[in-house]
């Protein structure tokens, strides 16, 4: 039988990465981390994806590389889209 159990994607995140979900990680368009986590929960498995879904990483870029860090974390190997 298969095993319905569903995790809390907050799980697969280390401990620093779970701090401050509902402030800013996009400053430029006040993203909150919490909506970037969402949008990589539900589908977008890359900076491009988020960025459709939530605009982060549209103006300067300085969150460009926490988004891929939470990517990174929250996608397995087996629901990763290139």
């Amino acid at each position: 039988m298969k095993n319905d159990f569903v995790e809390n994607p907050l799980d697969k995140l280390p401990a620093i990465l779970k701090k401050n979900l509902n402030r800013d990680l996009c400053t430029c368009n006040q993203v909150v981390k919490m909506d970037i986590i969402n949008a990589i929960v539900n589908g977008a498995a890359t900076v491009a994806e988020v960025r459709k879904q939530t605009y982060a990483t549209m103006g300067s870029g300085c969150c460009t590389q926490q988004v891929e860090r939470l990517i990174k974390c929250l996608c397995t190997a087996d629901n990763a889209i290139k």
